[in-house]
């Protein structure tokens, strides 16, 4: 029986071994966010793309994974979570104030490099929703972008080049002007591309 269990490890060893043929063999860092890959077919450069939401995951207390909601002043948050993949929410009061609901991931961002973060979005009833990159502890925005969104899903895209290190990307779903109403907003594809 040993026999048996040890020429089984071996065949999973060698089938293993067989199919990681086609992977990378080596790779190198060669200029800022871009990856040089070689693989048996050649080389390829690689764009640094950090995708920060596609919310296929699991679920877990109702915020995607490396993601946080936050509510608090005068606001109201009817529901939120994910379904089909999108995220989404149901907004009941935006409060008195833009960071009154948050929604936000943590983002290692050195200043004076250049990021593009693209993303889709769209809410129930048309309104408006800020992206803000800010500094942790101290809350310090150092980029914002006020996007308008309809009624369909657009993709948006934002260029920015903080001038201080930044720790979080913040969408904010609060009361950010008198376009900010009580309606279901909707974001899929987040995504960060450093240039």
């Amino acid at each position: 029986m040993k026999k048996f269990y040890a020429l089984l490890l071996i065949l999973a060893f060698t089938l293993f071994v067989t199919g990681c043929a086609g992977a990378p063999t080596t790779s190198k860092e060669t200029e800022q966010a871009v990856t040089e890959v070689k693989t048996p077919e050649g080389t390829a450069k690689v764009v640094n793309v950090t995708k920060l939401g596609i919310f296929d995951e699991p679920i877990m207390f109702s915020a995607p994974s490396n993601w946080y909601i936050v509510v608090q002043g005068t606001a109201e948050v009817e529901e939120y979570g994910a379904k089909n993949g999108v995220f989404y929410v149901k907004i009941k009061n935006p409060g008195d104030a833009f960071w009154h609901i948050q929604f936000g991931t943590h983002v290692p961002l050195s200043a004076n490099k250049k990021y593009k973060i693209t993303f889709e979005a769209k809410a129930d009833n048309p309104r408006d929703l800020q992206i803000r990159a800010i500094q942790d502890q101290t809350w310090e925005i150092v980029e914002q972008k006020v996007f308008d969104l309809t009624t369909e899903m657009q993709k948006f895209e934002w260029e920015f080049t903080p001038k201080k290190d930044a720790h979080i990307i913040v969408f904010d779903m609060g009361k950010i002007s008198e376009k900010s109403i009580a309606t279901t907003i909707y974001l899929d594809n987040v995504e960060l591309e450093e240039n």
